[in-house]
């Protein structure tokens, strides 16, 4: 059969089968259409045969009703250009989409999901609980604070000395200086675990805050996680209500010290007069004048840990 022959109707439907770049399942063509309704692990997905295909257009039609009576009470955005995810409370219902126009997810078919930055657990969920492990980020981005001042004054000192040569250090011009530290974390990860016939598994993830690399500031990156845990405990505060209603909440804390919580709280970044308050009772240990327990307990106090 040549490149541009006619090909065969669709066997699903019996619709016209696109020219260029046509999808296949067990050699057939199949119809843009017919195809574009798939939605499923990209494994399951490589591995289908007709048969499978009709059997997952039959549970197709059948989602199509619970995407039919979806209400979105919630919408959580995971960046710009990154996953959103919808939620229906009154149906317990969710849909990793900003419309239910991909597989809707009834709650109980989520079992089990988890939320790192990184690799380092800060929530994990299930009909037997709801765990929140207490977070350091905050602790690692202020202990950046040091790193972050040399870098302005070198800048500034840079800057000044250019001012004196004309912009010029032994006849070139000064190359501009970056802040390139990693932050504390990189992402998000969120996993959820499913008991259902197309989705074992769904990952994806948000970015975490970042420094400005010309002008880094520890508090407007604190207000950046600020922002991004209200997003997240949004997230978990919505699987808690379509998939664990009943589940117990849980706060753990350093150590692995446990206690229950009655509802997940927001994150309470730092205000701003803390981080120069422990500047202050840093140097005050560093002259000794306090032990470095009382500065620890004095910095816990002040960070609300």
């Amino acid at each position: 059969m040549g490149l541009f022959s006619k090909k065969p109707p669709c066997p699903i439907c019996g619709g016209k089968i696109s020219w260029f770049l046509s999808s296949k399942i067990e050699g057939e063509y199949i119809c843009d259409s017919c195809y574009g309704k798939i939605d499923m692990e990209d494994d399951k997905k490589n591995h289908l045969t007709m048969q499978g295909f009709r059997d997952y257009l039959a549970f197709y039609e059948q989602n199509q009703q619970l995407k039919d009576k979806f209400v979105i009470s919630e919408r959580i955005d995971f960046g710009i250009l990154d996953t959103k995810i919808i939620f229906d409370y009154q149906n317990k219902l969710f849909c990793m989409s900003k419309n239910p126009d991909k597989t809707v997810f009834e709650g109980e078919q989520l079992k089990y999901f988890t939320i790192k930055e990184d690799n380092t657990l800060l929530f994990e969920g299930s009909a037997a609980g709801i765990k929140r492990y207490t977070s350091t980020v905050i602790e690692r981005a202020m202990a950046m604070a040091p790193q972050i001042s040399q870098f302005m004054m070198n800048r500034q000192m840079t800057r000044t000395l250019d001012k004196l040569d004309d912009g010029k250090v032994n006849g070139s011009a000064t190359p501009m200086q970056f802040f390139d530290i990693p932050e504390p974390f990189d992402k998000f990860n969120v996993k959820l675990c499913f008991d259902h016939p197309y989705w074992k598994v769904i990952k994806c993830d948000m970015d975490g805050p970042r420094f400005d690399n010309t002008t880094p500031d520890v508090n407007d990156y604190l207000r950046s996680y600020q922002s991004n845990m209200e997003e997240i405990e949004k997230l978990v505060a919505a699987f808690k209500t379509v998939a664990f209603p009943r589940a117990q909440e849980q706060s753990i804390g350093f150590g692995g010290n446990v206690g229950t919580v009655g509802t997940i709280q927001t994150t309470e970044t730092p205000h701003v007069d803390a981080i120069e308050e422990i500047k202050k009772y840093k140097a005050l240990m560093e002259e000794g004048i306090i032990t470095h327990q009382e500065f620890d307990a004095k910095k816990r106090q002040l960070l609300g840990i």
